[in-house]
């Protein structure tokens, strides 16, 4: 009767250390969830970045298309370019 009890106590211990491994370490296990979990944190701090930059360039976009002196702002800084017969001084 003890060695079946001992066998069956040293069984349960094996079977729970098995349990606590793959529940930590194992391929759906705390520490990957934990990773999940960073990675998607990550993600939507990235998502956010770019919605933020999306918003910029649509508000860009809506002032190059509805006032003439920004687009023309842009003409002349961005693409270097001048109205014909035009004389650009430039300072040193």
């Amino acid at each position: 009767m003890k060695k079946a009890a001992v066998l069956l106590m040293g069984l349960l211990g094996f079977e729970s250390a098995l349990f606590f491994y793959y529940y930590f370490f194992g391929e759906h296990g705390h520490r990957k969830i934990r990773d999940l979990q960073q990675q998607q944190e990550h993600l939507t701090t990235t998502v956010q970045q770019l919605q933020k930059e999306i918003e910029q360039l649509e508000k860009r976009l809506r002032e190059f298309k509805e006032y003439p002196y920004y687009k023309e702002k842009i003409i002349r800084e961005q693409l270097q370019m001048m109205k014909p017969d035009e004389v650009i001084y430039t300072l040193p």
